[in-house]
């Protein structure tokens, strides 16, 4: 019998895909929340009658933040193959942090408005520093 020579490649961190795969989710149950209940959603923050256009722009963001978590699933299964793929995710989260801070600076919302997303924002954001540090530990060697 020969034993099976493992490549740097297949042996991604499972805190990584740990990370991904709960952040696939997130995603996931975020983007469905907005397309069959953004009513329910918008009412949670505020007891106003909501504009149907607002209505129908939150349901189309939810649609596309869908494929988005599947590009953390798309990741997480190979991350070597797809670095281009981490850029996009973290130009995304860096965006988000931005938009989340420009939003409380302008008074549009709370501190407590922002903690829904920033948590999972950040570890999306640690995710990927651990494995480019994986994927430059293996280059370097």
């Amino acid at each position: 019998m020969t034993d099976k020579v493992i490549q740097p490649q297949n042996q991604i961190p499972w805190i990584f895909r740990s990370i991904f795969y709960f952040c696939a989710f997130y995603f996931f149950l975020m983007g469905l929340s907005l397309i069959i209940f953004p009513v329910f959603i918008t009412k949670g923050f505020s007891n106003n009658e909501i504009n149907p256009t607002i209505i129908g722009m939150l349901r189309g963001a939810g649609g596309s933040i869908i494929p988005y978590s599947l590009l953390y699933i798309m990741i997480a299964n190979k991350p070597f193959d797809r670095k281009w793929a981490l850029y996009i995710i973290l130009t995304a989260n860096v965006i988000a942090i931005c938009l989340d801070s420009a939003s409380i600076i302008f008074s549009e919302y709370k501190i407590s408005n922002a903690m829904i997303d920033l948590p999972v924002e950040l570890i999306s954001i640690s995710g990927i520093i651990i494995i480019w540090m994986k994927i430059k530990a293996t280059t370097l060697k």
